[in-house]
């Protein structure tokens, strides 16, 4: 067992402890068998980049953003995606040195969960198998970790008979720690009553209304939140002028009409809060949550993230660090967190996402506003190239996730577009690397793309460049 960590009060431990007793399948959901076990094995690895089990992704257009978790591979690993990109796949060998590594196209349609689609397809079932009896052992690591992926690992052990590793978390942990009300809820215990901003809970839609018009009054803005979904997808933002005097019934009938738009199918409960004013900054703590026995959580990394649009999606990120005091008090306070998750049957890669407020009394207000129990946007290339260019003095790096307004350009064209720009491992300490391949969509190119470089203003002028050139590339 490990030992207290001094740096954590003992009520902290006290509430992880609660947490489990209140439900006990938080650690009793990791029981899947002899051959299954949580962490990170020996042996090869099988990365599953599928994004259908975040509630909202499922019905959306192929992203392509599944060919992200290739990055994390090494040599002999297995990477399952929806569509093979050859062109791709080539880029990752000739330019990121990855080479050896088997990709795999998910039969069926594109919205079952992909680890579900293995376990059921006999043929594949049996070329993971043979993957871990070769090496006596595997490790699956997927974007999410669900109860799919954990099926998954028990399915491969039972037929290899050999130890099966999962990296991430419980399947009730996962699924808590992603629910935005859940979080909320945990990072007030943990920190106290402030650490969020106000947030409420309805059970109907009549509840719903009503929560909506009373925050209305008080505040200027009013946000509700399909609690389960990533990001952005499932909020819906309310102006007090767009409110008015409407009625309840016309409300209700408003926002359950705004909500079904979004995909939403009637499942309660949802969130209703107040939309912080006065944001200076939207920070993310990118952590890596190990085993208790391996130690406390840590903290990797802090990132800006650039969001834009009414509900603030988010389209690119790169590292920072808060000024003053202010970036210890975010660092402790999401350990503060992380250590309570740790002790509730998570592990693996984790971020919170956070604004910092200014509420004209001097002090910078940090709001905690969700928990990303798993891979993302920021952290795969976080994590990956701080492995491909091991060694390298660059420091800072900037994230496009963006969709430019033109026609679609092929990966291959991108690629020659920006050949001199482009990160080549052992051989650059900067440039750029393309993250995912752009699907061949007819509204937009979608572009994933990661700078790295000796500065910040490097890295921006990279992008811009990159950016530039795309635009003016001619029509494929």
């Amino acid at each position: 067992m490990s030992q207290p960590d001094a740096r954590f009060p003992a009520e902290i431990r006290k509430l992880a402890a609660q947490l489990v007793r209140d439900e006990p399948a938080l650690l009793s959901s990791l029981g899947f068998g002899p051959y299954v076990r949580q962490g990170c094995g020996t042996g090869p690895t099988l990365l599953i980049g599928d994004q259908s089990e975040i509630h909202l992704l499922a019905s959306r257009p192929a992203s392509r953003l599944d060919h992200r978790m290739a990055l994390l591979a090494r040599p002999g690993d297995m990477v399952v995606v929806r569509k093979r990109e050859p062109d791709f796949e080539g880029y990752l060998a000739d330019y990121l040195g990855l080479t050896d590594l088997d990709f795999i196209a998910a039969p069926g349609d594109g919205q079952t969960p992909v680890a579900a689609q293995l376990r059921w397809s006999d043929d594949l079932l049996d070329r993971c198998a043979a993957l871990a009896g070769a090496q006596g052992g595997l490790t699956l690591t997927a974007y999410i970790t669900s109860g799919n992926l954990w099926r998954l690992a028990q399915a491969i052990g039972a037929r290899a008979q050999c130890p099966v590793h999962v990296n991430g978390p419980s399947p009730r942990t996962a699924q808590r720690a992603n629910d935005k009300l859940w979080f909320a809820n945990l990072a007030r215990r943990v920190i106290g009553r402030d650490a969020v901003p106000p947030t409420l809970s309805a059970y109907g839609p009549a509840a719903a209304a009503a929560l909506v018009a009373r925050i209305g009054r008080q505040a200027g803005q009013v946000i509700v939140k399909i609690p389960d979904s990533a990001g952005s997808i499932g909020n819906v933002r309310l102006l007090r002028d767009d409110l008015g005097d409407m009625p309840l019934p016309t409300l209700r009938r408003f926002l359950i009409a705004r909500l079904h738009a979004l995909g939403w199918q009637d499942i309660y409960p949802l969130l209703v809060g107040v939309w912080d004013s006065g944001v200076t900054r939207s920070p993310s703590a990118q952590l890596w949550i190990p085993l208790p026995d391996d130690g406390p959580p840590r903290l990797q990394g802090v990132f800006e993230q650039s969001l834009r649009g009414e509900n603030a999606a988010f389209v690119g990120a790169q590292r920072t660090v808060l000024p003053g005091g202010l970036h210890q008090r975010f660092a402790t306070e999401a350990l503060r967190i992380a250590d309570v998750l740790q002790r509730s049957g998570y592990f693996g890669r984790c971020s919170f996402d956070a604004v910092i407020c200014d509420d004209g009394s001097g002090q910078d207000v940090i709001h905690w506003i969700e928990c990303n129990a798993r891979w993302g946007g920021v952290s795969i290339p976080m994590t990956a190239l701080h492995r491909i260019a091991a060694g390298s003095e660059t420091r800072a790096l900037l994230i496009m996730q963006e969709t430019l307004m033109r026609k679609p350009v092929p990966t291959a064209a991108i690629v020659t577009l920006l050949d001199d720009l482009m990160f080549r491992a052992g051989r650059t300490d900067a440039g750029l690397v393309m993250m995912s391949p752009p699907p061949q969509q007819a509204d937009g190119l979608p572009l994933n793309l990661a700078a790295m470089a000796g500065s910040e203003d490097d890295a921006a002028r990279m992008m811009q460049t990159a950016i530039a050139r795309i635009l003016a590339a001619p029509d494929a």
